[in-house]
Parts: C-alpha cells; sequence; structure tokens
C-alpha cells in the first residue's frame, strides 16, 4: 500500500499528520545519509583519484597518518569502508565512510572532513539545535525530552551537556572593536554545587555608544583580589587614563581600580546612591512622605547630570541572567558554570551587534 492509499484509508486527523510526519522525517532522514555519503566520496576521489585509476598522480592531500606524518596520494590507498551511526534531527543514520590506508606503515587514516569531524557523535545542524533550545531557557531534561519526540531517539542527558560544554569552549566574540570610554561593573549571582558564587562582569562603551562585554570571572566570592584578577585581564591602557568606570560603591570595586587603573574616573552608579539614600530617610523619618520626598528631590537635583550615570546597561542583562539561570537551581560544576557564563556573553555581544546570535555562539 503506497502512503497515498494509507492516508485515504485513515479515520482521524490526528493519524494524517502522524503519517505525513513519519513520512517526512524517513525521507528526510535518507536524504542527508546519501548527501554525506556522496560527499565523503567525492572528497576521496577530488585528492586520490577515482577507484579504478592505477597510477595515482603525486600531489598533496590534507590526511595525516600518526605514524608517517602527512602524506601524498600515491601514498595511500583505498580499503574498503567503515560503517558509522550519526545523530540528525529525524533520528539517526548509518552512513558508509572510505577508509583509507597508509601504504608505508599500515595504519588506518582519518578522513578529518569539515562536515564529518572524528568521533562526533551528532551533525552539525544538531550542535544548532541543541544550543539554541539551551540558551533560550530550556533545561537538559526538557531538551532531553523535545528532542527525544522529534527524534524518535533516547540521547542521554550526559551527551547532551557534553556537546554543549564542547560548543561553549570554542565560542568567541570580537570585543568592542573600538577605543574604550565608559566601563560599566557588577556581579550576578549564581549557585555551583548548592554553593553561592558570582559572576563578576566588565560592560564596555566605546566612542560610539557601541557596547560590548569584555571581559567576566567566576569567582566563590567578590573580594578585591577577584575584582583585580578581573580588570588586569582587560589590559586596559594607559592605567585608565581618559576611561569613566561605573560601578555600584563596593569597596572591593574601588579598592580594585585605585591599584589597576588609577588614572581612571570612577563614578558610583546614581540609581544605587539614590536607593541608598532613601532607605536611610525612610529611617529617619518613617512616618514623614514629604520629608522623604523633598531629600530625595534636592538629591537629584545635585547628582551630576552628564550621561551615562547607572549601571542600568548591566543591570538589565543581569536580570535575564538570573531569569535564565534560576530554574536551573544553580550549576553542578564549576565547568558548566564558566562555560555557560562564556557562551552567555558571546551571545549578549552578538545581540547588542544586531547579530544573528546562533551563529556567532556555534561558529
Amino acid at each position: 500500500m503506497t502512503v497515498t492509499q494509507r492516508i485515504v484509508e485513515c479515520n482521524s486527523d490526528k493519524q494524517i499528520v502522524d503519517l505525513v510526519d513519519s513520512q517526512a522525517k524517513a525521507t528526510l532522514r535518507e536524504w542527508k545519509r546519501k548527501l554525506i555519503g556522496e560527499a565523503l566520496e567525492h572528497l576521496v576521489t577530488k585528492y586520490h583519484g577515482p577507484k579504478w585509476l592505477k597510477i595515482r598522480e603525486r600531489k598533496p592531500t590534507p590526511w595525516v597518518c600518526s605514524k608517517c606524518g602527512p602524506r601524498q596520494s600515491n601514498q595511500v590507498k583505498r580499503n574498503g569502508h567503515y560503517q558509522r551511526y550519526l545523530v540528525v534531527k529525524e533520528g539517526v543514520i548509518d552512513i558508509r565512510v572510505p577508509q583509507l590506508e597508509c601504504l608505508s606503515c599500515g595504519k588506518q587514516i582519518a578522513l578529518d572532513a569539515l562536515f564529518l569531524p572524528k568521533r562526533k557523535r551528532y551533525w552539525i545542524e544538531l550542535d544548532r539545535k541543541i544550543t539554541e533550545l539551551y540558551l533560550s531557557g530550556v533545561s537538559y531534561r526538557q531538551l532531553k525530552a523535545i528532542l527525544g519526540r522529534t527524534m524518535e531517539w533516547d540521547c542521554g542527558l550526559m551527551s547532551l551537556w557534553r556537546r554543549f560544554q564542547k560548543i561553549a569552549k570554542k565560542a568567541s566574540s570580537s570585543g568592542l572593536g573600538e577605543t574604550l570610554k565608559v566601563l560599566y561593573l557588577d556581579e550576578a549571582y549564581t549557585r555551583v554545587k548548592g554553593r553561592p558564587y558570582w559572576n563578576l562582569l566588565a560592560l564596555g562603551e566605546g566612542k560610539s555608544g557601541k557596547r560590548a562585554y569584555l571581559g567576566a570571572v567566576l569567582s566563590p566570592d567578590k573580594s578585591e583580589a577577584s575584582w583585580i584578577s578581573l580588570l588586569e585581564a582587560l589590559e586596559i591602557p594607559e592605567a585608565g587614563k581618559g576611561l569613566l568606570v561605573i560601578h555600584d560603591g563596593d569597596q572591593a570595586i574601588a579598592s580594585a581600580l585605585s591599584l589597576i587603573v588609577p588614572q581612571a574616573k570612577s563614578r558610583l552608579c546614581a540609581w544605587h546612591e539614590l536607593h541608598n539614600l532613601f532607605l536611610k530617610t525612610r529611617g529617619l523619618f518613617p512616618n514623614n512622605k514629604d520629608k522623604i520626598k523633598e531629600v530625595m528631590k534636592e538629591a537629584k537635583l545635585r547628582i551630576e547630570s552628564a550621561q551615562p550615570k547607572t549601571t542600568s546597561p548591566l543591570e538589565r542583562a543581569i536580570k535575564e541572567y538570573r531569569r535564565r539561570t534560576r530554574p536551573m537551581d544553580g550549576f553542578k560544576s564549576r565547568i558548566g558554570a564558566a562555560n555557560f557564563l562564556r557562551i552567555w556573553l558571546v551571545k549578549e555581544n552578538a545581540r547588542m551587534a544586531k547579530q544573528d546570535w546562533l551563529e556567532a555562539v556555534v561558529n
């Protein structure tokens, strides 16, 4: 019975949708299997020549023998195929990978193709899907359920974790790309193995108003030493001459700034100043709302009006970071927390630069 006949025999719209979806997955799965297989055969033919060729032309190839080093086209031979399983979004496909053998020592030579890295179980498109879902607020367990329903395959939690960690380690950002004029400093609270940790963040702003994260440190405390390690990593020239630094008034930050960038102008966040003043005034005049309003109005007039004057660009990002990590109830390892912070900053830099953040993260 053909697929068309089976559709006609269906008794409900759900049966029709399920049938069409399953056939579409099977067709796409087979198309990907054939496409990758043909690409592998083309790669071997490009450097080694066709199968029937007896005398090989001597030319360089990208293949390297683990014992003999780089190999020429006439220094290797075909040695059949081996079967390899690859996980794609539609399920698992099996592909026949050409084998090459070194003529000098007899060792097998791996085909390092960009579209099929060695010992990689998940294909490129699935890496992108894992990253997109996880950074969008999906937990590993939810990710497992979503991919399980989509792929009809039981992917393990540890496998998903490893894939995300590998992507995070490779993620990088181009940074600000212009002269630094304003530096915002603040921290975001998180939990690692049930203990409190802080992400110390440095957001830079250039002449044109462009913003980008310049660095971050995952630290078990907010000490002066932790802030010094972050500021030293930024490598700010001329001891911060001409630079404006805005922070929340933490004494550890102020001490670190005086040591690392003594030429920079330090300024407390206006919001934090006004908030602290409001709390003190409310304590002095608990039942006098008019007096509190009068004091706050006068304080606002005294605060320097030049922009920028608050750490609000950082505060908004910290709220979004907390919203994403709060359902996770922290991280199970320091490596996982550091990698998530790294990939998060790359994502935010791409977003502020109005770029496709998924492209920036995965590539």
